[in-house]
């Protein structure tokens, strides 16, 4: 073989692999992140629901907010939010209780306008909404809801996905140290309140103490489903009831 053939054939080969190489480069997919998330408005994530856990941080930003702390209050009560594990049994965090909740506690947010379909505190969400639906449970990422309509929806760029990451970690780290906190503050609070309790009684007159005692006895000898202590007419009443029979 001349060198001429030579060459021809080693330029054909070289042509080819670039033409591969250039081809195997524009058919690579870009690689974009597998999580997209769109919120598209729909409310399925304000109803039918379990309570909202609040952080300490939640209530801080809140109370700073002025006023609008009186009409959050009246929809927080106290409850475990997970049973899974353990320390979530021991401590009680702030929540947001839900409307018209059924036996499990699940019902809809009081801050969700279902006629407009809207959220009336947008504004200053929990950071557990602000995360929906992407959750971390300190090891990993994890979609919370996979029946949300908005999963899939829209585009998903590098930083909108750092940010959303960044928030659900947040999120972790403020429910742990809220539920952490409680721990020692409930013991605090039952132990204020046993000491009150204690000075009240020792204010009281042998007279009244007495009357605590035997109410303290009736409710405790009370048949289930009725009243521990009946009132002077109810038992006068019932007096007068076997007298005439």
């Amino acid at each position: 073989m001349s060198n001429t053939d030579d060459n021809k054939s080693k330029g054909e080969e070289s042509e080819k692999s670039t033409t591969k190489k250039e081809h195997m480069e524009t058919d690579k997919p870009n690689k974009r992140p597998k999580f997209k998330f769109e919120c598209i408005k729909c409310g399925q994530c304000c109803q039918n629901r379990e309570a909202i856990p609040v952080t300490y941080e939640d209530l801080a930003r809140w109370t700073q907010q002025g006023s609008f702390m009186s009409i959050i209050l009246p929809h927080l009560k106290l409850q475990s939010f997970s049973e899974n594990d353990e320390l979530s049994r021991i401590a009680m965090i702030p929540v947001i209780k839900m409307k018209d909740s059924d036996e499990n506690g699940r019902g809809t947010c009081p801050f969700y306008d279902e006629e407009n379909k809207v959220c009336n505190i947008y504004f200053t969400l929990p950071v557990f909404c602000k995360t929906f639906p992407l959750s971390y449970n300190g090891k990993k990422f994890y979609i919370s809801d996979n029946s949300c309509p908005g999963i899939g929806q829209g585009s998903m760029t590098k930083e909108k996905l750092k940010e959303m990451r960044e928030i659900a970690i947040r999120d972790y780290n403020e429910r742990t140290a809220t539920t952490l906190a409680m721990i020692p503050v409930q013991g605090l609070f039952i132990r204020h309140f046993m000491e009150e309790t204690q000075k009240t009684a020792e204010r009281l007159s042998e007279k009244d103490r007495e009357k605590l005692d035997e109410l303290i006895k009736k409710s405790q000898q009370a048949t289930p489903g009725e009243p521990a202590v009946k009132d002077e007419k109810t038992e006068e009443m019932g007096s007068k009831e076997k007298d005439e029979s």
